[in-house]
């Protein structure tokens, strides 16, 4: 590895980080600093300085708990936006910043560490620091808007929160913190939606490619997903709905160590 220190982030770092990540996954300026606006309160972050410079950084979120169907509760650590400056790549400093992450998470508490690799090239790299696997799978799934289909309703991320534990009240999942569902909102927001309840359910969606892309659907029993996801697409002035469900033989999603989180977890709500 270069030359670089890995520590945890300091207050005078945030421009440097904010610039770092936005060069390297291309979010918008609002978007970035609305994440480290509530990172205090969400959890920390690891950095690699040369030279004096942020060269990398990643970052821990620890607002978030498994809690079991008999309601045994653990505290997750949740690793995100691993980033290397271009001229720092192959050095090892991805790592180093990944292992130093996961250290801080358990740190602050966190009983499992997990992660959603951005490709499924990654579950390989993740699984050699981390010792992670694919834990959850999910399927993608299509729906044709329709403006007949049931009222929706803006939500706040504290109303979202309370209806989302009502629905799952007897179901293994994952449970956000405030803070956490707090940038859910402000992100699906900056994208154009929000978190909205739909037919008895709840979602978090925003547009992209001129579809409504529904991060989190959760539909009470009886209730067919695909209406409350066409209901989402005419909300949000689309022809299609894209939305997600789990599946155990559908596409990659989250990891972690084998054994730790149950293939049945509703989970959902991840920052990707």
């Amino acid at each position: 590895m270069s030359d670089a220190v890995i520590r945890e982030y300091r207050g005078g770092d945030i421009p440097e980080m904010s610039a770092l990540w936005q060069a390297v996954f291309d979010d918008s300026e609002g978007l970035v600093n609305s994440f480290l606006q509530l990172l205090p309160d969400m959890g920390t972050a690891a950095v690699a300085e040369v030279n004096g410079k942020i060269a990398g950084a990643a970052y821990a979120v620890t607002g978030m708990e498994l809690v079991s169907a008999s309601g045994k509760v653990q505290t997750c650590g949740y690793i995100y936006a691993v980033a290397v400056a271009p001229e720092f790549r192959g050095s090892g400093i991805g790592r180093a910043l990944t292992e130093r992450s996961a250290e801080l998470a358990r740190d602050r508490g966190a009983e499992i560490i997990c992660t959603l690799p951005a490709e499924e090239s990654l579950y390989a790299w993740y699984k050699t620091i981390l010792g992670t696997e694919c834990a959850l799978h999910r399927q993608r799934l299509e729906a044709e808007s329709a403006a007949a289909a049931p009222p929706v309703q803006s939500l706040s991320s504290s109303e979202y929160g309370q209806r989302r534990e009502a629905l799952l009240s007897d179901r293994c999942r994952m449970r956000p913190s405030h803070t956490t569902l707090e940038f859910q909102r402000r992100f699906c927001e900056e994208l154009g939606g929000g978190l909205y309840a739909c037919g008895g359910g709840i979602c978090a969606a925003y547009l992209e490619d001129r579809a409504a892309v529904i991060k989190e659907l959760i539909a009470p029993d009886g209730t067919d997903a695909a209406v409350i996801a066409a209901s989402m697409g005419a909300e949000l002035g689309t022809k299609l709905a894209v939305y997600y469900l789990p599946a155990p033989d559908g596409e990659p999603y989250l990891a972690a160590i084998p054994g730790e989180i149950p293939s049945d977890c509703v989970w959902n709500i991840t920052f990707d």
